[in-house]
This record gives C-alpha cells, structure tokens and sequence, in this order.
C-alpha cells in the first residue's frame, strides 16, 4: 500500500470515528434532556400532590370545625295554640333573644330540641311528644301546675293570705252567710275563664251561672302618690318531692293603677284593677326619681315606704311566705300529674304571682300567672327586667351552661358526693352502725337513696348557677337552728331536703339563704 492510500484510509477512519462521536455526544445530550424533563414532571406532580394534600386538610378541618359548631348548637322550638310566638318581634320577643344570646337555635318539634317553650299549657295537645322525652330536654311547664296558675282553685283556697273567695253556685250558701256576717265586706266578681273583674254589690252577683266566683275586696289598700297597685313576684319551680322554689331578687314587677283610687268609684275600673295600659314606676312622681337613679321598682318603692315612716322588712318576708304556702299545700297534685311521666327531671315552670298590701302592709295572694307576660311592647322599659329575669331562669336550670349536663364526666366534674356530704361527726360515730336512729343519718353516704343522692346532686347544681334567684322553699334558716318545728309538717323527701340544706348552712352561710 502506497503512502498516499495509507493516509487517504486513516483520514477516512478519522472521519468516520468523529461522525461517531458526534453522534454519541446527540444521543447523550438528549437522554440528559429526556433526563432533566421527566425529573420536572415529577417535581411538578410532587408539587401539585403536596397542594392538594394542603387544601384536603384545609377542607377537612373546616368541615370538622362546622360539624362541632353544628353539633354544639343547642336547639329549642316554642308552642301556642292561640298565639303567634314565632315571631321574634312578637309575644315571645325576649325569650327569642336571651336563648339566641346563649347560643340556642330556633327550631321544630321534628329536630333533637333541647328546650320547649310553650306559651299554653302543653299536656293535652303534646302529650304524645312530652310522654318520651329524652334525659336532656327540658320543657317549661310542670304537669298539675293548673291547681295553681287556675284562678278559681287558687282564690279557694285556704289561707290567712287569700282573700275569701266562694265557687259559684257550688258555694252559693256559705257565700250568702258569709257575707251577711260581713255587712261591710265588697266582693269582686271574677270570670272562671280571666276574661273580666267586676265590683258589685252582693245582690247583683249572679250565683247561678255557673261562669264566675266571687273574692272578697280588699278595701283599703297602700296607695303610692294616690294610686292602687299590685306586686308581681317571678317565682321558679324546679322540683317536687322534694320541693325547689325559687324567687327572682333582682326586682318584682309593680303596676300601678292610671287613676288614683279615692274618690272611690265601683264603676271606674282603672281606679282599683290592673289592666295592660297600667301606670309604670317611672310615671308615678314619688318614685321617678330613685327609678332614675339606677334603681330596681322594689327598691323606689321601699324608699317609699320609708318615707312613710314604715318597713317592707315584714312585709316581703309574708310575700316569701304566702307563695310558698301555695306550693307546699298543691305540690300533691303535681306529683300525681308526674306519674304519667318517665322523670320530673324534665321540667320547670316560671310564674308570676300577683299579691296586693292594704295600708298596713298587710300582704294578700291574689293569683299565679302560668306564662306571664314578657313583651315589652307597652312599655319597652321593661325589657332589662324580662331579659334578666330570663338569663338568671335559664342559668337556674342548667339550660344556659356550654356544657352537656346530661353527661356524667360533666355533672360529675359539677357537683359529686363530696359536694353534697353534710353532718361528718354524726356520719362519723352514731350513724355508722344504724341508718334509722336520727333522719340526718339518712343523708350519710352509706344510707343515701339512689334518688334521694341525684335530688341533692340537681339542687347543688341549682345552687351553683342561681345568680339572682334565692330559694323559697326550702326556706331560710340560721346555722345550728332546730329544724323541729318546720320540718314536723312535711313529708319524708322534704323533710330530708330540709335537714340537708340546713346540714349545708350548717357549714357554710352561703347556703342559709
């Protein structure tokens, strides 16, 4: 081979070995490519996964969140079978707004409800719903109430504090002898069914119709600035057998009549009855002037009277005293109405009572009110009263509390033995041995009822949340005072109630009252 074929070969081989690893040098550079582009798509579907993961758990704690808000909103629905209460404007105005406040939602009779509220007594119309009810709903209404809030039972009954009143015609002879012993005695004639009160004379009273009663008319009655009025005390059931009453403090209701009561005039009924456009406490001269001051009508009144060189002192604790005579005399009634019921633990009632004083402060029940009147249409004034009042009832029931009360860890957390544990030394020594030998050995742990424990446990927790309200019943007592005399007309469950309250003043004041 010649040197010029030598050199042509090897330049070919050159070429050739260049071409291949140009062509090496492509096919690496696009693999490096290819490479580098799947490592972003990765990336990139990393990224996007991650997102989506974020706004998955975003999405999901929100939908928790609003399970836990939905599942913690407590729902109530009211009832009336003659008024329109679900207006939020209407009758039942600030009921609808204390229970939004405390985080209730308005509802139907076809959700979980915690609360009814009914205007009308319910027991007839509901008593399908209300004979099932679930351990956390509450309704505002005790069955048996009626032989209180009925005007005719209460104005029948027996007591130094109702003003003689006969049924007609049933009563028809003992009213005419009754009245012929008292020749100067006047008697209202009331409708059996509230609709109207009139003042007449003993022989223009039809005995016969069947439709009406007669009351005795208390003639001299304190006057403020010339005017008649009446005090409504807000009073709330929680229990019977044993007995819980309570009293709203902040303030009572006064009403004063428009037109000033002498001369006296049988025909002008604004001079001596209360009707809706009734005369307020901040109307009536003497006492516009304390009311603006801050304070409660209760309080404007007493300064009143003080003025007039006399003392409410006596006089409020006979109003403390007649209501509470009412409930222990009927409380019988309400327990039999109960039997149709799975548990009493289920309701509670408000009323109003109404009670007039003649001009020496003598005190006079005239009626209970089964669901007063909460608007403050007529005079808005009233609306801090109604909502007060509201708020401290709630709270008395447990209704107004964030927590479930119908579960054990937190009714335990609340109130447990060691809360409702009274007479240590006599639990100690003598009782240790014997449940029967002294009643206060009944309320030591070992001798404690299943019922009689969970009724003591309901009254520590209405003891904790009765902000402005004070018990009626039991009533107050003094620390190591003989329970004797109180005690001998009640029975067993009240009687026991009794001497734990007093086991409980025994140790701490605060439960005195």
């Amino acid at each position: 081979m010649t040197k010029a074929q030598t050199k042509q070969m090897l330049d070919k081989n050159e070429k050739i070995s260049y071409n291949n690893n140009e062509k090496d040098i492509t096919n690496n550079d696009k693999r490096r490519t290819d490479k580098d582009t799947n490592k972003n798509i990765f990336l990139l579907i990393c990224i996007i996964g991650v997102s989506l993961a974020f706004l998955l758990e975003i999405l999901n704690v929100r939908n928790r969140y609003e399970k836990v808000c939905k599942d913690d909103k407590k729902l109530y629905w009211v009832y009336s079978a003659y008024s329109d209460v679900e207006n939020r404007k209407g009758l039942l105005k600030h009921v609808h707004l204390v229970l939004e406040r405390i985080g209730y939602e308005k509802s139907t009779n076809k959700t979980p409800w915690t609360l009814l509220w009914s205007h009308d007594f319910p027991f007839r119309a509901l008593y399908p719903n209300l004979h099932s009810l679930k351990p956390n709903q509450k309704v505002n209404h005790f069955p048996g109430t009626g032989f209180i809030t009925n005007k005719v039972d209460l104005a029948t009954s027996e007591s130094k504090y109702i003003p003689r009143a006969f049924k007609l015609p049933r009563n028809k002879a003992e009213f005419v002898k009754y009245a012929s012993l008292n020749k100067d005695a006047m008697f209202l004639e009331k409708h059996n069914q509230h609709r109207g009160v009139y003042l007449k004379n003993v022989t223009a009273i039809d005995s016969d119709s069947g439709e009406s009663f007669v009351q005795e008319f208390i003639q001299r009655p304190f006057l403020v600035d010339g005017h008649k009025f009446d005090i409504g005390v807000y009073v709330v059931l929680t229990s019977v057998n044993p007995l819980r009453v309570y009293w709203y403090k902040g303030d009572v209701l006064f009403r004063y009549c428009p037109t000033k009561y002498y001369p006296f005039d049988a025909n002008n009924l604004d001079k001596y009855v209360i009707g809706d456009d009734y005369l307020p406490t901040w109307e009536v001269p003497s006492l516009a002037q304390p009311y603006a001051l801050g304070y409660s009508m209760k309080d404007a009144f007493d300064h009143y009277v003080k003025t007039k060189g006399l003392d409410t002192t006596r006089m409020w604790k006979d109003v403390q005293e007649a209501i509470t005579e009412v409930f222990i005399k009927k409380e019988h009634h309400i327990v039999e109405a109960l039997k149709n019921y799975p548990s009493q633990d289920n309701f509670f009632e408000m009323m109003r009572f109404d009670l007039v004083v003649d001009g020496n402060l003598k005190v006079y029940l005239l009626e209970a009110n089964m669901s007063p009147n909460l608007s403050s249409a007529h005079f808005p004034p009233n609306q801090l009263l109604y909502e007060q009042v509201l708020y401290n009832l709630f709270s008395l029931v447990g209704l107004a509390s964030n927590s479930d009360i119908t579960d054990n860890n937190v009714r335990n957390m609340m109130s447990s033995q060691k809360n409702i544990a009274v007479y240590s030394e006599e639990c100690n020594s003598i009782c240790r041995d014997d449940c029967a030998v002294l009643d206060i050995c009944k309320l030591c742990r070992p001798c404690l009822s299943t019922r009689l424990r969970s009724n003591l446990l309901n009254a520590h927790r209405e003891y904790l949340h009765q902000g402005d309200f004070r018990r009626l019943f039991p009533p107050a007592m003094e620390p190591r005072e003989s329970a004797g005399n109180v005690t001998k007309i009640l029975n067993e469950a009240n009687r026991l109630q009794y001497l734990w309250y007093q086991g409980k003043c025994n140790d701490d004041v605060s439960w005195c009252l």
